[in-house]
């Protein structure tokens, strides 16, 4: 369904270690966003991700970084950082995020860049074209 109208995926847990979680609950959010990844890969799906916590440290986004290749899957295509307030530009906190921010840019999956772009930025602007839908058709599924 999502390959046919070109949307991309957008997952969360990008920030979660298996090893971070309680015992208890037994669970692997690695694990799950590692078969996402491979099931948008297959699918020919394009694949963007989430943090699910409000979390500041440089452990979540070295895992956020890690997650954001394709090592496993797809890489990310784009990335959302949630929960944006008055804490990340306190200590270390905006040190983390500029750094951060730069591992991206550098080592995290190229995106194509704008149609109109002729500067050079990394910017992206998706464009759909000759997507005209009958509302009708679309009701009546």
């Amino acid at each position: 369904m999502l390959g046919k109208r070109n949307a991309i995926l957008n997952f969360t847990c990008m920030e979660m270690r298996d090893g971070e979680q309680p015992t208890s609950v037994n669970c692997s959010p690695q694990g799950l966003v590692k078969q996402v990844k491979m099931a948008t890969k297959l699918t020919r799906i394009e694949l963007a991700g989430e943090n699910a916590l409000e979390r500041y440290d440089e452990s979540a986004y070295a895992q956020v970084l890690e997650m954001s290749r394709s090592d496993f899957g797809n890489g990310l295509t784009a990335f959302t950082y949630l929960i944006l307030n008055k804490r990340m530009f306190e200590g270390d906190n905006w040190h983390n995020l500029v750094v951060f921010v730069n591992n991206m840019s550098e080592g995290g999956r190229m995106i194509r860049l704008s149609e109109y772009d002729s500067t050079g930025s990394n910017l992206y602007v998706g464009f759909i074209h000759d997507r005209k839908m009958d509302i009708k058709k679309a009701v009546l599924v």
